[in-house]
Formats: structure tokens, C-alpha cells, sequence
């Protein structure tokens, strides 16, 4: 099959449109195999119906997948973007990525409403202990960060 690299993104129902993020092979090509057994959610009029995907397909640059319900019978074409799949590896990765580069952004930053681990607390501490002693090194004061 061709390489699909840039699919079309049209509005959805509400006239949103929306970004799509694919599950994709090592070659950069859509993951059809991967879709397949994933369940998911398919929200219209006000209906939610579960689903497991069957099979995928590209369909005049749209990726569709081929669901059927996981009560009830028969099964119909949809395209990706109506399709709440919880299990996607591709969002998921996402979401790691924007976590990642967060923490990154500000990892002087500790929310003192947040429960911390034990270990996070022992790695924060040695952190802070390293720091001090580096300080202490130099000669210099340490720095507060606002």
C-alpha cells in the first residue's frame, strides 16, 4: 500500500476540525493492524455505542475503520475521527510527549498539593542535597527560582 503520510482532516459534526493523531508503522505508514481488536466509543445523537474495530482501510485520503458493536449485530465503516478510541497509541504517545516537556519546562516547580511518592521525595531531597554541596564547592549561595 502507498505511504500515507498526510491524510485529510474535514470538520466533524459540530464544524470542528479537529487534529487526528495516527498509529503508524516504523515506516511512517498508518498501522492498519494495529487499529484492529481496539474497542471504542461512537457517540451520535446523543447515543454512545461500544465498539470493536475489524478493520481499516483509507478512503479518498480519510482513514475508516470497520466497527461492530460489542452488543447488538452488523458492523459499518466510520471514519477515524468519530471514533473516542481510549486504548490509541498514538494519542497516547502524544500526551506523553506534551507531559515530558512539561516536566522538562518546569522541573524546579513541585505543587505542594500534590501527593509525593517516597521515592520521589528521596530523589528530590538528594537533589537538593547535591545542589547544596555543589554550592558549598564554589563557594556560592544557592538560588531560588520563582
Amino acid at each position: 500500500m502507498k505511504l500515507q503520510k498526510n491524510l485529510v482532516n474535514t470538520p466533524g459534526a459540530d464544524g470542528v476540525v479537529s487534529p487526528i493523531t495516527y498509529m503508524r508503522d516504523a515506516k511512517g505508514s498508518i498501522d492498519f493492524a494495529a487499529y484492529k481488536g481496539l474497542e471504542g466509543e461512537i457517540t451520535q445523537n446523543n447515543l454512545t455505542i461500544n465498539v470493536v474495530i475489524k478493520d481499516a482501510r483509507i478512503r479518498y485520503g480519510h482513514l475508516d475503520l470497520c466497527v461492530t458493536p460489542i452488543a447488538g449485530s452488523g458492523h459499518v465503516w466510520v471514519e477515524r475521527k468519530n471514533i473516542v478510541i481510549p486504548e490509541d497509541k498514538s494519542t497516547k504517545k502524544k500526551a506523553a510527549a506534551r507531559s515530558s516537556k512539561i516536566a522538562k519546562k518546569e522541573d524546579s516547580f513541585v505543587d505542594p498539593n500534590t501527593p509525593m511518592s517516597t521515592e520521589q521525595l528521596r530523589l528530590m531531597i538528594k537533589a537538593m542535597v547535591l545542589e547544596s554541596t555543589e554550592s558549598a564547592a564554589r563557594g556560592t549561595k544557592g538560588t531560588v527560582k520563582d
